[in-house]
């Protein structure tokens, strides 16, 4: 299986992931907002047993944000990294961090109904007002 590299922007940080995202799209959340400082966040979502720190684990600084999610980030240049999905036991790649170009790409638009007000989605993906459909 390929493996895919990321890195926050000061080069700390360095994960690795295999290159099967289990999914992978944009998340509209104000929460995401605020978290990535842009108006939407791209994620590739895997197995937590599938993600890897090559180096610098000992500068990510985790956020709490509620009892099911816990956000990262490298605390000497702020990337904002990934979230780890606590109950589901899945980590969310910020897909900016990559430093390698993943097989596949987006493929929705979660959470539309918060997007932030100058944001136009103008592409053909799959568009959900809250979370997709759980089965």
């Amino acid at each position: 299986m390929r493996k895919l590299s990321g890195s926050c922007l000061c080069n700390k940080v360095q994960i690795e992931v295999p290159d099967d995202f289990e999914y992978m799209g944009n998340c509209h959340c104000s929460e995401c907002r605020k978290f990535t400082g842009s108006d939407y966040s791209s994620v590739g979502g895997i197995s937590s047993d599938k993600f890897r720190f090559i180096a610098g684990e000992e500068f990510v600084t985790i956020y709490p944000k509620s009892a099911e999610t816990e956000l990262a980030f490298c605390r000497c240049c702020g990337s904002s990294l990934f979230s780890h999905k606590l109950k589901t036991h899945k980590h969310n790649i910020r897909l900016g961090i990559l430093d390698d170009v993943p097989t596949h790409k987006p493929s929705f638009h979660i959470f539309t109904a918060s997007k932030a007000p100058w944001n136009e989605i103008t592409d053909d993906l799959k568009q959900f007002e809250k979370g997709p459909v759980k089965s």
